[in-house]
């Protein structure tokens, strides 16, 4: 049997997890903090250890982010674009500038 001290440090734990997931989300999307969030935080002091799940999941969801951000992520998002044949096309450009250069009389 839990005693009733048990009971509210975990329910205490829980609540402070949960804070900590809204907090995360708050700074990622730059929204306003909240005092509630972190007084919860505080309370369960630096015991507060996310759940694995949910700190795979904001791992995943940073990693999206970060291939979002990315050049190539970028032009994934572009509809019709077809990247092989960018590569090719500026693999080809880099093969035309070093025959000009091997060309060039004055090097």
């Amino acid at each position: 049997m839990e005693t009733k001290m048990e009971r509210d440090a975990n329910f205490a734990q829980k609540k402070a997890e949960r804070a900590t997931v809204r907090s995360h989300f708050r700074d990622k999307y730059r929204l306003p903090k909240n005092e509630i969030d972190d007084t919860q935080i505080q309370q369960a002091g630096d015991d507060v250890e996310l759940p694995t799940e949910l700190a795979k999941m904001i791992a995943e969801d940073n990693q999206e982010e970060e291939q979002k951000q990315s050049v190539i992520g970028q032009l994934t998002n572009i509809q019709n674009v077809d990247l092989d044949q960018l590569k090719d096309k500026a693999q080809a450009t880099l093969e035309d500038l070093k025959q000009s250069a091997e060309k060039c009389s004055v090097m």
